[in-house]
């Protein structure tokens, strides 16, 4: 969510020639809001290798560089394939392994496209059979004309697009399909192959699918305090409207889907539950089957399972009663096609059990092993035995990949948390090479 975030990744099975290696990668992401992929992509890696040294190709243990919030739903295919383009040439360039990381539901850059050739092929959020409602239609020829904005807290209040997406709506789910098949997934699947061919598989470090991944409310939002937008930039000071606040995002996704209050009011007293529990219990659904979605696109075009994660929160772990459509169910995160992603952080919001999260994986898919820590943060782990601890706790019980943000400064004029950069020098040094 900050401007540089870094990872941990455990990646099994990368073909180098016709052996197979077990690698893991420290992942910076450069990006945050308002910002994409980061200004400074070219700069952030030349200070990784300042910092950590070139890459060994034939290391356990790499660095890698991940470029974040590639906005598949606000740009055009053309646009985002040639950002995805420059990324691979400059990851083969520098010899440093690359991590993708789509905007899959925030909408950053809504609008702000430099030329109408940059702008996708149609704008969900003024599309009115993609965009969520706060309520059902009165009437089948009159939709609702309330659109709630895209609305949430990363240390500063966030609204980066005039609608949030219905992500259960048809009509939506072929658009980001599509938008995200032919602008990430098969450029990504051709890059993998030259990437073989040339025995440099561990150029490629995976692909994160979802960014917490959610149907956002507004239910906690006390109408007398109302947000107002810091980022982006271009909606700075934006006032939430006052019937958002105490809103419930979703209706659109179930409408377009079939569903009406009259169904749903029926259909709850059918399965002996509440109205609002089967709403709630439709919006899992709904989140489920969209990461589900890229992630089979993603795994059809050869990019392997261990190499896809998705990513929603895990308070679901630690206390059921905070589950609702933005604190989803761990299953959520769980298909066949990837590896379950959370962000986890005990020393912050996230909190979460890690035997209780591992036990709802397994529970809903036994043969899966491994989980992925797809974000925690920096600033809660700078000195040097906690982060040690930290990576520690997550690998030693499964984790494939340790994601944390925390703006890390990579310029020499800024402060670092010397004592996390050491406990990560430490960990890449405890290292081993493979036969080439």
């Amino acid at each position: 969510m900050n401007c540089l975030t870094f990872v941990v990744i455990f990646l099994g099975f990368i073909t180098k020639g016709n052996a197979q290696r077990n690698v893991q990668y420290v992942i910076f992401e450069g990006g945050g809001p308002d910002e994409g992929p980061g200004p400074n992509q070219t700069e952030n890696i030349a200070a990784l290798k300042r910092i950590f040294g070139e890459v060994n190709s034939t290391a356990h243990r790499m660095y890698a560089y991940g470029k974040q919030q590639m906005r598949i739903l606000t740009r055009s295919i053309a646009f985002v394939r040639s950002e995805l383009e420059i990324a691979f040439d400059l990851a083969e360039k520098t010899n440093t392994p690359l991590l993708i990381h789509i905007d899959p539901i925030y909408g950053w850059g809504a609008d702000q496209e430099n030329s109408t050739d940059d702008a996708p092929a149609m704008k969900y959020w003024h599309n009115e059979t993609m965009r969520e409602w706060i309520e059902f239609p009165m009437n089948s020829t009159q939709l609702p004309t309330r659109i709630p904005r895209s609305w949430f807290n990363w240390g500063s209040w966030c609204s980066p697009s005039f609608a949030f997406p219905a992500i259960g709506s048809p009509n939506f789910l072929n658009f980001s399909s599509k938008q995200f098949n032919e602008s990430i997934a098969q450029p990504l699947a051709q890059w993998l192959t030259k990437l073989n061919y040339q025995n440099q598989s561990y150029l490629f470090a995976g692909i994160n699918i979802g960014w917490e991944t959610s149907i956002l409310n507004y239910r906690h939002i006390d109408p007398t305090d109302l947000p107002v937008a810091v980022w982006p930039l271009s909606a700075r000071n934006i006032t939430m409207k006052s019937w958002e606040a105490g809103a419930q995002l979703g209706y659109a996704s179930l409408y377009w889907q079939g569903w009406t209050e009259e169904k749903l009011v029926h259909e709850a007293q059918h399965r002996n539950i509440t109205r609002n529990e089967l709403f709630n219990l439709l919006c899992y659904e709904i989140i489920h089957n969209y990461l589900q979605i890229l992630a089979q696109i993603s795994y059809e075009n050869q990019i392997p399972k261990e190499r896809i994660y998705t990513h929603i929160i895990p308070m679901a772990s630690i206390d059921p009663s905070r589950i609702e459509t933005t604190v989803p169910p761990i299953w959520t995160a769980v298909n066949s096609y990837s590896i379950p992603g959370f962000t986890m952080d005990n020393r912050g919001a996230a909190i979460y059990n890690l035997t209780e999260l591992k036990h709802q994986i397994t529970t809903i898919d036994p043969s899966q092993s491994h989980f992925a820590v797809s974000e925690s943060y920096l600033f809660n782990y700078r000195d040097q035995e906690s982060m040690r601890v930290n990576l520690a706790e997550a690998f030693d019980n499964g984790a494939l990949i340790k994601s944390i943000y925390g703006a890390l400064p990579l310029s020499p004029d800024d402060p670092q948390p010397i004592g996390a950069i050491t406990a990560i020098k430490q960990w890449l040094n405890f290292n081993q090479t493979f036969a080439v």
